[in-house]
């Protein structure tokens, strides 16, 4: 199988993933094989508790799991988390290289076989976020620039899969629960056959239609308004043919110069039902959620191993804690920590945790 052939069935996989919760160990895997890893995880993780809670995992020991739940308290990489760019993919060897002599590496990985690890944030409130991650060995060695350049395709439709699921809720849906369930999202949502026949939409789908900007409806199907819209048409009409892609991602500019992210997916997990249709999804480029940490970062200009202090100074942990837990020298320590006093212009730590806690958290495009 050539290679976009390869990653658009992944794609499909993913959004199945959507459909029936109990598919993610499976496709973890895939997206693991995908990128030479050999364990996967979904997890939700809120820093500043500081608490991890795994949602879905692909060949993670239980052991490993429970240690890694239990050491959040020692994780030095929880608040980095609050600070990067959604579905931007992080990678161990080179956003975080001192992990390896960390409390929490010895006292999770250490002795395994394990090596890297790679993770996109996801979603993200003020105070937790959710993440994607695939572990690697130490026979494949560091993540490759392929490697990631893979994870940054797929992460938006990780993102997307797990909005969607969250909707809809843990159990193989019917296409009732299917239909509700995209009914419940606030961006347009359909479901249309190779031919562009509408079997559903939601109600935001029915204001964009109208709206005529990108896509309408002429006699129960989609005609496209735009270049961009009538590519996407072009390419659900040709995933009646079961070798070609199973899943699209673009971006289209409408009459209006707006630009929409489009998605499609053909399902296989709906049901009987409604057989195989296709899901096709449209939205605005989504915000970012500015958390305090993150507003910091970007108004003090901190550098990785500042916002890595920082984040465990907001934890409560005194200064050799935080030496010990990143597995740096106390000297280094005290570097960054007056760094950050310095760009922050505060003098004592309870000073500056008032005045981190105290940054607004505005949206940005």
């Amino acid at each position: 199988m050539k290679p976009y052939e390869a990653f658009s069935d992944l794609i499909g996989r993913i959004y199945d993933c959507a459909l029936d919760t109990r598919l993610w160990p499976t496709v973890l895997g895939e997206i693991a094989d995908a990128l030479g890893g050999i364990m996967g995880d979904l997890s939700v993780v809120h820093p500043l508790e500081p608490r991890l809670i795994v949602a879905a995992i692909y060949n993670w020991p239980d052991d490993l799991v429970e240690r890694v739940a239990a050491s959040a308290p020692i994780n030095p990489t929880l608040s980095i988390g609050l600070t990067s760019p959604l579905c931007e993919p992080l990678c161990t060897t080179r956003d975080y290289p001192e992990l390896h002599q960390s409390r929490y590496w010895r006292n999770c990985f250490a002795e395994r076989g394990l090596y890297d690890y790679v993770l996109a944030p996801l979603t993200r409130t003020v105070t937790s976020f959710s993440s994607w991650g695939v572990v690697g060995s130490e026979a494949k060695g560091p993540f490759t620039d392929q490697d990631l350049e893979l994870a940054r395709l797929l992460s938006p439709h990780i993102k997307r899969a797990v909005a969607i699921s969250g909707v809809i809720g843990h159990q193989r849906v019917e296409a009732g629960t299917l239909r509700a369930a995209l009914e419940a999202l606030a961006t347009p949502a359909m479901i249309i056959e190779p031919d562009g026949t509408i079997r559903f939409r939601n109600r935001a789908a029915d204001e964009e239609l109208a709206s005529q900007r990108a896509l309408r409806e002429h006699n129960g199907a989609l005609r496209a308004m735009t270049p961009d819209a009538a590519k996407l048409l072009a390419g659900l009409s040709l995933s009646s043919d079961h070798r070609m892609r199973r899943g699209f991602d673009a971006f289209l500019t409408d009459t209006a110069g707006r630009t929409l992210h489009a998605t499609w997916a053909r399902l296989e997990q709906a049901g009987e039902e409604i057989g195989s249709p296709i899901m096709l999804l449209l939205r605005e480029p989504e915000t970012a959620l500015m958390t305090p940490l993150a507003s910091a970062a970007s108004l003090y200009h901190l550098t990785t191993a500042e916002i890595q202090v920082l984040g465990q100074v907001l934890q409560g942990h005194a200064l050799a804690d935080v030496a010990d837990l990143l597995g740096l020298a106390r000297s280094t320590v005290k570097t960054h920590l007056d760094a950050i006093y310095r760009k922050t212009q505060t003098n004592r730590q309870a000073e500056l945790v008032s005045r981190i806690m105290s940054l607004a958290s505005p949206l940005k495009s």
